[in-house]
């Protein structure tokens, strides 16, 4: 939903699909620029009202499946996939799932304010046996601080090393992985990381 993470998920599908031989999907952007609720919940059912009119508006392309590109508003998911019979992939789910095949028992979660507090991951992650390690308060400020950062535009060297370091922190407190919970912040996070 933010625009970066939305270009990022039309590159990743053009460069999937570019790999592949038949031809490319039809794909549908529509960047809705909700009201802000990764700090607090206080936005979320605007953000949910607008979310429904666009899906009823997007129905009509016929599409195969619905997309989000923000964990945040995986917590208006169950809600939007009442209002339709389009199926929505689920960024949470995939995590989940690719997590639980791995060798990974403690996972580290970075994520909005929202998105960790919700336990959008810790509680579908718990019933598989896997323990979630999140940052402190301080450090969930600071990882807030990246996320609206790179929401402004200002995707700089700065941000790369705030999350290394608390990447490092959740790895000295047990984490075998990194989750990456809100889409803005693969758009910074370090590439060579010892997770």
């Amino acid at each position: 939903m933010g625009p970066q993470a939305s270009a990022r998920l039309v590159a990743m599908l053009v460069e999937k699909f570019a790999k592949q031989s038949g031809p490319m999907p039809e794909l549908i952007l529509d960047s809705v620029p909700v009201p802000d609720f990764i700090s607090t919940r206080s936005e979320a059912k605007n953000a949910f009202l607008m979310l429904e009119k666009r899906v009823k508006i997007m129905e009509a392309f016929n599409p195969d499946c619905f997309a989000i590109a923000c964990n945040t508003a995986h917590i208006l998911l169950n809600d939007l996939q009442e209002r339709t019979k389009v199926h929505f992939v689920s960024i949470i789910e995939s995590v989940v799932r690719r997590v639980s095949i791995s060798n990974i028992r403690n996972v580290g979660l970075l994520g909005s304010p929202v998105a960790v507090s919700s336990g959008l991951y810790q509680k579908p992650l718990a019933k598989l046996g896997i323990g979630t390690i999140v940052p402190s308060n301080s450090e969930q400020k600071t990882i807030e601080s990246v996320i609206r950062r790179v929401l402004s535009g200002r995707e700089d060297k700065d941000n790369t090393q705030i999350l290394e370091i608390v990447a490092s922190s959740l790895k000295a407190k047990g984490a075998g992985g990194i989750i990456l919970g809100c889409t803005e912040l693969p758009l910074v996070f370090p590439k060579k990381i010892d997770l």
